[in-house]
């Protein structure tokens, strides 16, 4: 059975291993993040998403909740997406200031949806992020056991 530590929450990665597996394969996400049940919403990028939670922390009053996040094969396409979502919610005037927008859970997940279907760029959800890493760590092994 597998350990699993909830931060903001969504479960993360939480042996070295896997870790270790996330960091070389390069994904990167677009991330709505915000106070436990309301607005504003933080809306970029980030690769080490429970990293930049950690960052982001102390500056909010209340605790911090991922409202929507979706990842990306890395950096390139997630910048690519997130210029897709912010010109959106600039058309519609929704910034506050830096990457603060005046948006509701709902809206960013609908932005963020539109700006991947736009865009064109390549997605997958958290679950799926979690997924292909174990699915690779254990490949890895079952490698290592043939080799042995």
């Amino acid at each position: 059975m597998q350990k699993t530590e909830i931060i903001a929450g969504l479960p993360w990665l939480h042996s070295k291993p896997e870790r270790a597996i996330f960091l070389e394969l390069g994904y990167a996400c677009v991330y709505a993040v915000g106070p436990t049940g309301g607005r504003p919403l933080r809306i970029s990028w980030a690769r080490q998403l429970k990293d930049k939670l950690a960052e982001l922390q102390p500056g909010c009053w209340k605790e911090l909740q991922v409202h929507d996040v979706v990842w990306t094969p890395g950096d390139i396409t997630a910048v690519r997406l997130l210029g897709e979502a912010t010109a959106l919610l600039d058309k519609a005037k929704r910034r506050l200031t830096g990457d603060w927008f005046d948006v509701t859970r709902e809206y960013a997940q609908q932005v963020l949806r539109f700006a991947t279907d736009k865009s064109g760029v390549p997605t997958f959800t958290h679950a799926e992020m979690l997924e292909k890493v174990r699915a690779e760590r254990k490949r890895r092994i079952e490698a290592a056991i043939r080799r042995a």
